[in-house]
């Protein structure tokens, strides 16, 4: 006995297939954001690098030399529409609670003119840093961009979030930071 399958019902089990294939990659980046934004809340075993990272206005600088307050560290990059949406957000942020949190802005792969042109047009006053290589990125095992770590006065990683911050979820995140500090 043989089978004929026509061209329709082969189209409608490729279909399908691509339908299962997306469903289980949604499914998969959900479940991976969720663990993502919760891997970094207290207890983690996440730690800053020590490493020294160039800043914007020249000179480098590591984590340690920002201990002492909450810090709100956000990788982002010309390239990202994420990241372009949110940096209005991180900076109405930092006018409204920059004496209480320090926020401090870190490109990633982005060519310094792109990233300094960005941050002029958005009007960017909090620290920058240039990661070019993106091993700062990566030392963090950050793999989303946007990535945004919420880091208590005593250097600990309190949360990491992957993805877009709308002013509302930066504000509730930062509040949680201060609280907890």
């Amino acid at each position: 006995m043989s089978v004929v399958v026509t061209r329709t019902q082969r189209r409608s089990v490729l279909a399908l297939a691509a339908l299962v294939v997306l469903v289980g990659a949604v499914a998969l980046n959900v479940s991976d954001r969720d663990s993502l934004t919760d891997r970094g809340r207290a207890g983690s075993e996440r730690e800053l690098p020590t490493a020294e990272f160039a800043l914007f206005e020249g000179g480098a600088a590591s984590f340690a030399a920002f201990e002492g307050k909450p810090l709100v560290v956000n990788f982002w990059a010309s390239w990202c529409p994420a990241c372009v949406n949110e940096l209005p957000e991180f900076q109405e942020a930092h006018e409204r609670i920059g004496e209480e949190v320090t926020f401090i802005g870190v490109a990633v792969r982005d060519p310094r003119r792109a990233s300094e042109a960005l941050a002029g047009e958005v009007g960017l006053t909090y620290t920058l840093a240039d990661d070019p290589n993106g091993d700062l990125f990566r030392s963090l095992d950050l793999i989303a961009m946007p990535s945004t770590l919420f880091i208590s006065p005593d250097g600990e990683v309190q949360e990491v979030f992957a993805g877009q911050l709308t002013g509302e979820a930066l504000q509730e995140r930062v509040d949680r930071l201060r609280e907890r500090s």
